[in-house]
């Protein structure tokens, strides 16, 4: 099993719970608890140059090599598996993609 991974603010961005769930704790991930599970669907939301993209993926796999996160997934309307990454000790405002599970959809839509 990998390990923890602090960025270079010291802060715990990474930790893997179990062969099949990591805590990925960016403000772009959308989740209870931050958790990301293999064989899970979330919604997948895309920062495009125009306009932004929506799918629904699911998470195939996940690794962790020198400070980046990769993401194996799955769109579920076409099937194409491809790679989503993020640099862990990136720290700025910008983001190009950001994760949900339907729970937390579901509760932020439902606020009155």
């Amino acid at each position: 099993m990998n390990k923890t991974y602090t960025n270079k603010s010291g802060s715990k961005v990474l930790e893997y719970l179990s062969n099949d769930t990591i805590v990925l704790d960016l403000p772009f991930i959308m989740t209870i608890g931050k958790r990301l599970t293999k064989g899970m669907p979330y919604m997948k939301l895309e920062q495009k140059v125009v306009g932004n993209d929506i799918a629904v993926i699911r998470l195939l796999n996940f690794q962790d090599y020198e400070g980046v996160v990769y993401l194996n997934v799955q769109d579920l309307q076409t099937g194409r598996c491809y790679n989503i990454d993020w640099n862990m000790d990136y720290e700025g405002k910008y983001w190009l993609w950001s994760l949900a599970d339907l729970h937390t959809i579901h509760h932020s839509t439902n606020k009155n």
